[in-house]
């Protein structure tokens, strides 16, 4: 009898081999890995996609008696967005683990080596990748003498329809790219697949074949996945705080005396309110904490306090945070003062060890809640405290981390100082793309793994963690296709986003210095290499099964904020949008008035590519209702996707204004003009008693349009002012468009 080894984590069913298992897995997750080169369909099962290659796609006989290819199969690429796309296949330049270079260990090189590819045209090997060009096209459908008429009412009409829209109310489903087809074919239905009887062979999902992913594969959401409500992330239960608990917290913060003499605390329904309100508001986005091993009785005071300030701003009770934030932050630096002075960052033992990573973890709670407000608490002592943090972590070793000994504790206070560590150098990274700031540590500088997957991470129990840590051991680590989880896509996004910040400012020194102003970011090269870079790491981004674009899936919202960032890295391949917004000002007049004066941009296949990411960011809202997103979903997103729509919005309405003035030169391309009927499409969509005609009599109203939907998506009254303030930015970018129009 054959021994059933690997069991299934979603149902009682086990299997003998691994590859029946992650097969079956697929009926739980509806992924669709096998891929048609020719069409947009994709199927379950390697045995599914022959089959539907051999029936739809089997070259037919010419009346000369040779076979006629399909148009896919004989294309070698036309230049521009036309370009096919490198894709996820076993070619042989592909069969090689991705060069690390010095992005995070395993990361994702943008340095040049002789065997990397070159960013010309390729072409897939059958049954290996999606024939998309990098505008997202399908190379079957691309002509070119295609006309280049504007798209009519009734193809905008039946695009709306595609968008696949889940049944939760919360989940607004961004797509990275359109699809732009010579026509809009019908809907088609989902591939079914029984128990019962023979799978049926039909087409891919709706999202897969309207909304097909770029030359760089980010995956649709899938509606199957919205049929159950067990398929959601659950809420994070109530975690109460007992009086003994506060009384305990009251009496160690008399060893803090020095710095706060009479600690006033809320009440321990309060503290409960605030504790909670941390781990359904903020942990998801940064899941530093091991909440099934999370005690809050064994917390020392610098960390409760900070998390509860945290948490109090999640539960919409500002003077509470700020209540706590006044406690915390003395508290706090007192107590790395004193890590300091004893020198008890290198001690090495385990108490210590717990000691630094509780110190760190309060640190970058303290400078999440004051890092977006002007003045409660002012933003400046979040960017003091940064000092004060880096020079924390370098004291400690940055890549220093405890050591393991196969338990299951101690790998969660391993993965917990890797993860902190980790989301520490993200979010230094975040307020380098906000405030333009030079970045605290460098990608260089971290040689750390990435973290594991979720799925392993939120496991409740050593046995379930065991069975999670034995699965991911069986990928061999040094085979070429690389997994990369969730938390770790979302590190490595941001790696290649401050190596993008560190080439636009050296590019900006170098025009200065020989007295060559002008918008290039970097070389040709360079940029080639940075998108091949971008496109890698969306290769890993759909391998990982849990990622999605939906900020309600099961495996937390991680991939959902790490497709926003990477539209900002395909926006900042173009325009240096940092150094124009003057976001530390505070004062929306001023942004916009810098955004629209200092900020230029080059018409060109890759400023298109990018616009192209920014129009499909706003397609989901359009459907759903600009208001309705506003008020009940954009509280869902991390605040870096309001800092990622700001320039969408922008580089969307200046190349808006590039491809809508008069006698354009050179000509709009074909795919300038679809791009710019399908944003005049939405917006006809939103404003009604708007004309095609009186939208572009100027160069600046459709900008301004543009503009004043993304403002309305930020006009709620939201957790942090920073969003309002880009809000209120974008609606004076508007006001600015329209004195010109």
């Amino acid at each position: 009898m054959t021994t059933k080894t690997f069991q299934c984590q979603r149902c009682p069913r086990a299997f003998a081999r691994l590859e029946h298992l992650q097969r079956h897995d697929r009926s739980h997750t509806k992924e669709k890995p096998y891929i048609c080169v020719q069409c947009p369909k994709a199927f379950t099962r390697k045995d599914l996609l022959g089959r539907h290659q051999r029936i739809a796609h089997q070259p037919e006989p010419s009346p000369t008696g040779h076979l006629v290819r399909s148009p896919a199969s004989t294309r070698t690429g036309v230049d521009g967005l036309e370009t096919l796309a490198s894709v996820v296949t076993d070619r042989g330049q592909s069969n090689r683990r991705p060069t690390a270079g010095h992005v995070l260990n395993d990361g994702l090189s943008v340095q040049h080596h002789p065997e990397t590819p070159s960013a010309g045209p390729t072409t897939p090997t059958p049954g290996t990748g999606f024939p998309y060009s990098l505008s997202g096209i399908p190379s079957d459908t691309v002509s070119t003498d295609a006309p280049t008429g504007h798209l009519d009412r009734n193809d905008f009409t039946s695009f709306l329809d595609s968008i696949p829209l889940p049944s939760h109310p919360f989940s607004p489903t961004f797509q990275p790219l359109p699809l732009f087809p010579l026509q809009f074919d019908p809907v088609p239905e989902y591939e079914l697949t029984s128990d019962k009887g023979p799978p049926t062979e039909t087409s891919s999902n709706p999202s897969s074949s309207i909304l097909p992913r770029h030359g760089a594969h980010l995956p649709s959401l899938q509606p199957e996945g919205y049929q159950t409500a067990s398929k959601w992330r659950q809420p994070t239960g109530f975690i109460p705080v007992t009086a003994q608990c506060r009384e305990n917290l009251l009496y160690q913060l008399k060893g803090y005396s020095n710095v706060v003499p009479n600690p006033s605390l809320p009440s321990r329904h309060a503290l409960s309110r605030c504790i909670t309100g941390y781990f359904t508001g903020f942990h998801d986005h940064y899941p530093i904490l091991h909440k099934p091993t999370f005690n809050i009785e064994a917390m020392k005071p610098p960390l409760f306090l900070s998390m509860a300030a945290l948490g109090a701003r999640y539960c919409r009770e500002p003077d509470t945070s700020m209540r706590l934030y006044q406690i915390a932050k003395p508290v706090t630096l007192e107590h790395v003062r004193r890590q300091f002075l004893t020198g008890s960052l290198l001690a090495g033992d385990a108490s210590n060890d717990k000691s630094m990573l509780e110190s760190l973890q309060s640190l970058l709670f303290l400078i999440a809640v004051s890092s977006w407000f002007l003045d409660n608490p002012p933003y400046y002592e979040a960017l003091s405290m940064r000092s004060t943090m880096g020079a924390f972590l370098r004291k400690g070793g940055i890549n220093r981390l405890p050591e393991y000994d196969g338990t299951w504790a101690s790998w969660v206070h391993y993965e917990s100082v890797k993860r902190t560590k980790l989301v520490v150098f993200g979010f230094f990274n975040i307020h380098t793309i906000v405030f333009d700031l030079p970045p605290v540590v460098l990608t260089e500088e971290i040689t750390m793994e990435l973290p594991c997957p979720e799925q392993e991470w939120e496991a409740p129990r050593p046995d379930l963690w065991q069975a999670a840590h034995a699965l991911s051991a069986l990928f061999d680590p040094h085979s070429d296709m690389m997994r990369v989880s969730s938390l770790g896509g979302y590190i490595l996004i941001h790696a290649l986003l401050q190596d993008i910040w560190v080439m636009t400012k050296a590019s900006r020194l170098t025009l200065a210095r020989y007295n060559r102003p002008g918008s290039s970011i970097a070389s040709a090269p360079e940029l080639a290499l940075f998108e091949q870079a971008l496109e890698r790491w969306c290769q890993c981004w759909e391998r990982n099964q849990e990622s999605s674009v939906d900020p309600l899936s099961p495996h937390g919202p991680l991939s959902f904020t790490s497709a926003a960032l990477l539209r900002l890295a395909y926006i900042r391949l173009n325009a240096d949008c940092g150094s124009t917004r003057k976001l530390q000002t505070w004062d929306p007049v001023q942004i916009a008035t810098s955004l629209k004066d200092n900020l230029s941009v080059e018409r060109g296949d890759r400023l298109t590519r990018a616009a192209l990411h920014c129009a499909h960011a706003l397609s989901t809202p359009v459907k759903l209702g600009i208001g309705y997103v506003a008020h009940s979903q954009v509280a869902l997103w991390s605040i870096q996707h309001a800092l990622c729509s700001l320039e969408c919005a922008v580089v969307l309405a200046k190349w808006l204004e590039a491809v809508t003035g008069p006698n354009p030169d050179p000509p709009l391309t074909e795919q300038e003009i679809r791009l710019r009927d399908f944003v005049l499409e939405m917006v006809m969509e939103v404003q009604h008693g708007d004309s095609r005609e009186w939208l572009l009599a100027t160069n600046t109203r459709l900008s301004a349009a543009v503009a004043r939907l993304w403002a309305r998506l930020f006009t709620a009254d939201y957790i942090w002012e920073m969003v309002n303030l880009i809000g209120r930015s974008l609606s004076s970018y508007a006001d600015l468009m329209e004195q010109d129009a």
